[in-house]
């Protein structure tokens, strides 16, 4: 069991790069444990699941129930939003892999799903915070299971700073997301979201709180002050996945179209990044595209990206799906278009597979101006449909009216347009003289 959940567009999604090690967060000594199946759960890794109930090796089929005493499914070391993956036997080779989702009966419950996106060109963050909710139809709720994933802006920017506080701010931001000097930086965002009336006896009392409001204790922090709970979060390096039981997506007290701030490193307290928490739908379609020299999916998205102005996160292909017709003329794979604008990111994908124009991104930010040097189209186009360049080249050598014609199974029967005209005219002329 691997500490983060696993991403679709990657060539090598299982690799230890992508889902990194055993999910780990008592610090277990993994060198200190018995062998496979010889020690008590708590001896191990929590994700060390070959070593708690031995390896697959050798089995066709294997079937099992345990009753596993250090795999909790909720709390600040849940497994939800996590993976698991499944290692060949030869040089422990990662081979398989999943994620751990929720199981629910839509009777019961419905996910929540809401993304801060950090994808504002003149912004000082690169990325998102994704969250997940169950929200029960008795009103009541589950824990927020969030997923952070930062680094600094520029393709080639490898800095890592630790240590920033991070929280919820009661408003939105809009163009102060990307303003140069701290002092303004993010103001619109007004102040840390409290909906609790938190500690507002001695608000001034902060050396106080801060000793109150503790990852042990996480009710007696403000909603908003998401380190206080979960501690700080690092940019640039791995993947963070957090547990928060008081962070709402839904109902009086949610979360929803407030935004995100991120502090400056090492505790200091400027507000150095922000976005907005906005709803983070999930849209699955199947792509069928006819294939061009040297075709590659990963170029075909980028490409795709680069016109309608979307992150990597917002559109994504699934490359474990991607499928090579028999004539090899065409490449069939799923799309996931994310975010809040994933209905308008799969209506252009679908204009632009069939030849049309996108003359503004359909992910643009307020105050960027629109690149006259961008592209508008792309070089590829959907496989099985009716070819309109093909079947007119193979008209023009017939009359007009054979474009209207159509066949039956007991022969050819040609019908032009000028007869169905001339019908409908004396159709209506019968019943004139009739009324008449």
């Amino acid at each position: 069991m691997k500490a983060v959940r696993v991403e679709q567009e990657l060539e090598f999604p299982c690799a230890g790069s992508a889902v990194y090690g055993h999910f780990n967060p008592l610090q277990v000594v993994a060198k200190l444990s018995p062998p496979p199946t010889e020690g008590t759960h708590d001896l191990y890794e929590l994700g060390d699941l070959s070593g708690k109930y031995g390896t697959l090796e050798g089995a066709f089929t294997r079937k099992g129930f345990y009753n596993d005493t250090n795999l909790p499914l909720f709390g600040h070391t849940s497994i939800m939003g996590r993976s698991v993956v499944i290692h060949k036997a030869e040089d422990n080779f990662r081979w398989f892999c999943g994620n751990i989702v929720w199981g629910y009966a839509p009777s019961e419950a419905r996910q929540v799903s809401a993304i801060a996106s950090f994808h504002h060109p003149l912004g000082y963050a690169w990325g998102y915070i994704r969250m997940r909710q169950l929200i029960y139809h008795d009103g009541s709720f589950g824990e927020t299971f969030i997923e952070v994933s930062l680094r600094h802006p520029g393709p080639n920017n490898r800095n890592v700073t630790r240590g920033h506080n991070w929280s919820v701010y009661v408003n939105p931001v809009s163009v102060d997301a990307s303003v140069k000097f701290y002092q303004s930086r993010c103001v619109a965002g007004g102040y840390r979201w409290n909906p609790y009336l938190i500690h507002l006896a001695q608000p001034n009392a902060v050396e106080f709180y801060d000793k109150e409001c503790t990852p042990e204790f996480p009710l007696r922090c403000e909603v908003g002050d998401l380190s206080g709970r979960l501690g700080t979060i690092d940019m640039g390096d791995k993947k963070q996945v957090f547990v928060d039981s008081n962070l709402p997506l839904d109902g009086e007290h949610s979360a929803m179209r407030r935004s995100i701030v991120i502090h400056n490193e090492r505790g200091r307290v400027e507000r150095y990044a922000c976005a907005n928490i906005e709803p983070d739908d999930d849209i699955i379609k199947w792509a069928i595209i006819k294939k061009t020299p040297r075709f590659s999916p990963i170029t075909f998205m980028n490409t795709i990206r680069e016109v309608l102005g979307s992150p990597e996160w917002f559109l994504q292909m699934d490359l474990s799906t991607v499928t090579e017709s028999e004539d090899a003329e065409c490449v069939s794979f799923l799309v996931h278009f994310m975010g809040p604008k994933a209905r308008e990111l799969e209506q252009d994908f679908t204009r632009l597979l069939s030849g049309a124009v996108i003359h503004e991104p359909t992910i643009r930010m307020l105050g960027v101006p629109l690149d006259e040097k961008r592209k508008t189209k792309v070089p590829y186009k959907s496989c099985g449909g009716f070819d309109e360049a093909i079947q007119l080249s193979q008209d023009r050598s017939n009359s007009w009216w054979k474009v209207f014609s159509s066949s039956s199974s007991k022969g050819r029967v040609q019908v032009s347009a000028f007869s169905v005209v001339v019908s409908a005219f004396l159709t209506l002329l019968f019943l004139w003289l009739r009324l008449s």
